[in-house]
């Protein structure tokens, strides 16, 4: 399978060297990039580019990139979230453009996946904001080069559960469009093995994290409640092959960190991961 670590880790640091040398350090040489300001500066070229060459030089090839989300990563709970889903027709096209943006440098750099969030709100997101959506996808696809592939995460509330997504995926062509399985959120909305199992037709990529079924903790895999050898075995048998996308949270941060650092995030990940898979049929 192949294994990428989301730089989602890393939010509050800049891709520098000492953040990037972790990925051989740990076995990674694929990533996905937390497309969100300042951390990754899709808005200034020169600066995104010199992230490209920096991550090449370390042995790390881009797979994929999340979606900006908000402005800036820094301040996310006072800003206006992106929404491709948005019915403030202006918004909605802003959202349209920084996530255009954000593909047009993976285009740039190789090409891979795009993983975008339909922002449905739990209630009312039908027909309008279905609507919106879809609209996004039309424009999006139109704007970026066939290079790029959009994988449409699910989402932990009902409008975001997996049939939802794949009645949206199955309108466009695989290879423009397929799913993004965030198995934590699948954990807490509906059972992870089934959605592995509903998604496979169309499915391209996968996000990995635990939680306890309640919220979305992004813990490392093992750590919370998700069944993962259920998990990796459904992957296998339904022939998987796209990233499978390690997406942790920073537990270094705060007044009692659960961790001293990344590295021992990264070598108590490393060791779950390899367990896992070791244990899969």
């Amino acid at each position: 399978m192949n294994v990428s670590l989301s730089t989602h880790l890393f939010a509050f640091h800049d891709l520098d060297e000492a953040i990037l040398s972790l990925y051989s350090r740990y076995g990674f040489s694929l990533a996905e990039i937390w497309a969100m300001p300042p951390h990754f500066p899709y808005g200034d070229a020169p600066a995104a580019d010199a992230v490209a060459e920096r991550m090449a030089f370390h042995g790390i090839r881009v797979a994929s990139v999340h979606a900006p989300l908000y402005p800036d990563v820094r301040t996310y709970r006072k800003d206006r979230w992106y929404s491709l889903s948005s019915v403030d027709e202006a918004h909605r096209v802003e959202s349209v453009a920084v996530t255009a943006r954000t593909a047009g440098w993976l285009s740039r750099h190789g090409g891979g996946t795009v993983v975008l969030h339909t922002s449905f709100p739990a209630g009312q997101w039908y027909p309008h904001r279905w609507g919106a959506f879809l609209s996004s996808m039309n424009e999006l696809l139109d704007a970026v080069p066939a290079g790029v592939r959009f994988a449409v995460e699910n989402t932990p509330v009902d409008s975001g559960q997996t049939s939802i997504i794949l009645d949206i995926v199955d309108r466009y062509p695989a290879d423009r469009v397929g799913v993004c399985l965030d198995i934590g959120h699948a954990h807490i909305q509906e059972n992870a093995v089934s959605a592995v199992r509903a998604a496979a037709s169309r499915l391209i990529h996968v996000h990995a994290s635990d939680n306890h079924g309640e919220k979305d903790e992004h813990l490392v895999p093992g750590k919370g409640a998700i069944p993962w050898n259920g998990v990796a075995k459904a992957l296998v048998e339904t022939g998987f092959d796209g990233p499978f996308t390690v997406e942790l949270r920073d537990y270094t941060r705060g007044e009692n960190p659960t961790y001293g650092g990344f590295d021992q995030i990264l070598s108590d990940c490393r060791a779950s991961l390899d367990r896992m898979f070791r244990e899969t049929p």
